[in-house]
């Protein structure tokens, strides 16, 4: 009479199988694993772009800066009036439009922080310049334009010479002046990912 074979499996059958689940599952680990970086890397890079084209926007609406005639009324024994006006926390200026989306002829801007839903946002201001209002409108009475949210930090200092025959051209924080400064420095920072993501750059007004 035959011998009945046992049930289950033998030793070795169920070390291959072992064996071959764990190569199944280290490949899915793999795959998984692979996936997760390069979707971070993803997600890292569109942040860093995101902050970058803002920079880009920002620099570029320096680069047009415009020295303006005045009003006549608005030139006062003190002498001319500014046609910059900058802070390290923003600037205002008037600058050349070139059509597009935005009106021709001249613009006053105004590149600052405000305060969004979300916290800290880079914003733009602008308006049709009136001579009559200089750099003086409020900004209520501008167009507002967010740049970029989850600010973090804005920064921005100018190199040149604030007054013609005055001390040589230097760094400043402060720029009020009838003349433009020849660099501005722009350093932006802003929330993304849970780090705070900086780019900064140096920009040269339009000289005419």
């Amino acid at each position: 009479m035959k011998r009945r074979a046992p049930d289950g499996f033998t030793l070795l059958e169920l070390l291959l199988a072992i064996s071959l689940l764990g190569m199944i599952t280290a490949a899915i680990m793999g795959g998984i694993h692979l996936g997760r970086r390069s979707w971070e890397t993803t997600r890292a890079s569109d942040a860093l772009d995101e902050v970058e084209n803002a920079m880009r926007a920002t620099s570029g609406l320096v680069a047009k800066s415009f020295v303006f005639t005045p009003d006549p009324t608005q030139v006062r024994g003190e002498g001319m009036p500014p046609v910059f006006l900058g802070s390290p926390q923003g600037c205002r200026f008037v600058m050349l439009s070139e059509g597009g989306a935005q009106w021709g002829g001249l613009i006053l801007a105004e590149i600052g922080l405000d305060n969004g839903p979300n916290g800290p946002e880079l914003a733009v201001w602008t308006k049709v310049y009136r001579p009559k209002d200089g750099l003086s409108a409020p900004r209520g009475a501008m167009k507002k334009t967010v740049v970029l949210a989850g600010v973090s930090g804005l920064e921005l200092s100018y190199f040149g010479a604030q007054q013609a025959g005055g001390r040589a051209a230097a760094w400043e924080g402060q720029w009020r002046s009838a003349n433009l400064p020849s660099l501005v420095a722009i350093r932006l920072g802003a929330k993304r990912l849970g780090r705070i993501i900086e780019v900064d750059t140096r920009v040269a007004p339009r000289q005419q």
